[in-house]
Formats: structure tokens, C-alpha cells, sequence
């Protein structure tokens, strides 16, 4: 990318602006493949389990390995100075009955606000007859049934989808009992997850012997809460950048041009994690707010330099801050694709999903900065000092 510096000054085309539909066409593609990115564990639900051996452990072998021993794994298979780490996907018969228990509660909510209303109506009803309270006494009494109907409904769901890991026992309930059938189906939750971890531990003993283990869950709905937490720590940030970007400029085109190059090199980013299957995770996150930063680096610097400076004209101070900028991203580059090498044959994969996410991002951060950013504050800078002749 550095060696097209030497052609000369492309800002001194008189269509450099032009250059602008290079990241403008890198954000219309990514957008598409943002739609296929993979959700790790941490967002999606599912299982880790770290386990403690002495043996020489073969990532790829042992990833096999569990996929074939749990139907619908997904594994997948790390090692750092603590052990290995084993990732499992979260059960689908878990999973559903997780939702069916959410249910359950949510119905018994109802269900007492349906019964403590047909207390205080009966009690209205004892000075008297009343046609509305009447009315309002059978509406919440049928609402109360249904609930209860309901309640049974959703226990019934959730002890056949967890039928397979009940070894055919049962929990029944009274249909009538409210707590009761919580009571049931809180035991039979209970009763599955500690069947499928039982499980999902001698099958890992199966295929590698090890001396002692943690056992870590992330239900899907605590997956889809980080998930929602994740996306409003990122535009939370963005918002305070706008804000501290427009403080320093105190004019639109140019702060608007650096949330551009900062969002674009987002957008990039999670393009490229949908194309090559990088998963978003906590790790993947963190990577994506780290990109900010980098963006926000590159962009200001360029910003700033034709602005603010005086020395030279627009373009020869763009130029020059184009060859700062690309050194600088380029070491950048460097030091995360070492990072990358390395994680991904020591098999880290917090240190690889972090390194893959920044330089996807880095080398979409050339093409907006210099391309999209820069012609965006030239043109700009070009327009005032034009009007002011």
C-alpha cells in the first residue's frame, strides 16, 4: 500500500475526490456480509470447560473428537498457561427449556396479579351485588385459568424437550397449583442441566484423559443480554467521539468526516468477520473498540494537519500526512498480524479473534483515511479558503 506514494501527490488530481467511492463501495459490500457473522459462545449460549493435563494435546484431533462424541458440539479447542479450554454450543434441549422455564415464570407473574384480583373483586362483592365488579370478577377469574392453563402447557413443552436427558423420569404437578408446577419445572431444569454436564464430562474424558476441570454456562437469553450490552457500549462511544470530535473542529463536515472513517472502518471490520467466519464475541468486542481508537488516530491526524497547519498548501500537507498515517498503520498492521501467527498456533483464540478484527479493520482503515476521510477535509479546506479570496 506504501508504494503508491511514490507516483506522487494524488491529491493533485483534479478528481482526487473520486477516491471517496473506494471506501463508500468497501462499506455497500461489507454491509451484505455483516448479516453472516457467527456468534461465539459468550453471545450465543453455550459451554466452557477448562481442563487440567500433563499430555502433549492435538487442538484439530481433540476438536474431532468432541464433535463426535456430543451431537451438535460445535467445539472448539484452545490451549493457554491455565490448560485447555473446550467450547461447546449451547444444547438446543437446554436451551428451549430455558425458554420455557422464563415462561413458566412469567405466567405465575400473571397469574398472581389475575388471583389477587379476583380477591380484592370477591371482597368487593361481599356488600353487595355489582354488574361491573361482577363483570371485572369473571374477566379476571378466566384470565386466572388461563393462566394456570397456560403454565400447564408450557411445563408440558418443557419435560418433553427434556425428555431425552430425564432418563424417563417425570415431574408431575398439580395443574391447578401455581407453585407446584414451578416447583416442577424448576426441578426438572435442574435435574437436565446437571444430566447433560454429567455427560458432557465423560465424553471429554473419553477422548483425553486430564486431573481436574471448571465448568462454565452461558444460557442463550444471558448471551442475547451481553449481546445487547455490547451494542451500547459501541454506540455509546461512538456518540461521546462525535461529541469530543465537534468540540475540537466546532464545524460539521469535518467532525462528520472523522465519525465516517471511525464507523466505516467498523462496518469494514464486521464485513470481514461475516466473510471469513470470525466470530463475534466479548473478544472480538474489545478488538472492535480498540479499532475506534486507531480510526479516531488516523483520522484527527489528518484532520488537524490540513486544518489547522499553514505550512504549504492543502494538498502537500495531505500528502505528507498520508505517508505519516500509512507508517504508522502499517507498524500497526505488523504487530497485530505477528499477534495473529502466533494466537492462532498457540491456539489463543481470545488474542486471535482481538488480532483478526483490528487488522481487518487497519487495512480497511487505509483505504477510508487517505481515500475517504482526507478528500472529504481537503475539499473541504479547498471550498473555504476559495470563498475567502
Amino acid at each position: 500500500m506504501a508504494d503508491f506514494v511514490a507516483f506522487g501527490n494524488i491529491y493533485n488530481n483534479k478528481n482526487y475526490k473520486l477516491l471517496a467511492l473506494v471506501p463508500i463501495a468497501l462499506l455497500l459490500v461489507s454491509l451484505y456480509f455483516v448479516q453472516q457473522i457467527p456468534l461465539d459462545s459468550t453471545l450465543r449460549g453455550g459451554i466452557n470447560v477448562q481442563i487440567q493435563t500433563n499430555l502433549s494435546i492435538n487442538a484439530q484431533a481433540l476438536t474431532s473428537a468432541v464433535n463426535s462424541k456430543i451431537p451438535g458440539a460445535q467445539a472448539s479447542v484452545s490451549a493457554s498457561p491455565g490448560g485447555i479450554t473446550v467450547t461447546i454450543a449451547a444444547n438446543k434441549s437446554i436451551a428451549a427449556a430455558q425458554q420455557n422455564l422464563a415462561n413458566l415464570y412469567t405466567l405465575d407473574s400473571n397469574y398472581s396479579t389475575y388471583a389477587a384480583q379476583v380477591a380484592v373483586y370477591e371482597n368487593q362483592l361481599k356488600g353487595g351485588a355489582n354488574a361491573t365488579v361482577q363483570a371485572a370478577l369473571a374477566g379476571a377469574s378466566a384470565n386466572e385459568t388461563l393462566a394456570l392453563a397456560s403454565m400447564s402447557s408450557q411445563l408440558g413443552l418443557m419435560q418433553t424437550t427434556l425428555k431425552p436427558l430425564l432418563s424417563g423420569k417425570t415431574y408431575p404437578s398439580n395443574s391447578s397449583d401455581a407453585i407446584s408446577m414451578l416447583d416442577a419445572g424448576s426441578a426438572a431444569y435442574s435435574n437436565a442441566t446437571n444430566a447433560y454436564r454429567a455427560y458432557v464430562i465423560s465424553s471429554l474424558r473419553s477422548v483425553t484423559p486430564f486431573t481436574s476441570y471448571t465448568y462454565q454456562e452461558v444460557t442463550p437469553t444471558l448471551g442475547a443480554f451481553f449481546l445487547g450490552q455490547m451494542e451500547t457500549v459501541i454506540i455509546a462511544s461512538f456518540v461521546l467521539v462525535g461529541i469530543a470530535v465537534f468540540f475540537i473542529f466546532r464545524t460539521p463536515i469535518p467532525s462528520l468526516s472523522v465519525v465516517f472513517g471511525a464507523g466505516n472502518d467498523i462496518i469494514v471490520a464486521l464485513g470481514a468477520m461475516g466473510l471469513f467466519g470470525i466470530p463475534l464475541g466479548v473478544a472480538s468486542i474489545g478488538g472492535l473498540l480498540m479499532l475506534i481508537g486507531y480510526s479516531i488516530d488516523t483520522d484527527m491526524l489528518s484532520a488537524i494537519r490540513i486544518l489547522k497547519r499553514t505550512e504549504g498548501t492543502p494538498t502537500e500537507r495531505a500528502f505528507s500526512t498520508m505517508k505519516t498515517g500509512i507508517t504508522m498503520t502499517t507498524a500497526a498492521i505488523i504487530s497485530f498480524g505477528i499477534l495473529l501467527v502466533v494466537s492462532y498456533y498457540a491456539f489463543i483464540p481470545t488474542y486471535f479473534e482481538i488480532a483478526s478484527v483490528v487488522l481487518c479493520g487497519l487495512v480497511a482503515d487505509l483505504f477510508t483515511t487517505w481515500f475517504g476521510n482526507t478528500t472529504m477535509v481537503l475539499w473541504y479546506k479547498q471550498r473555504k479558503e476559495a470563498k475567502n479570496l
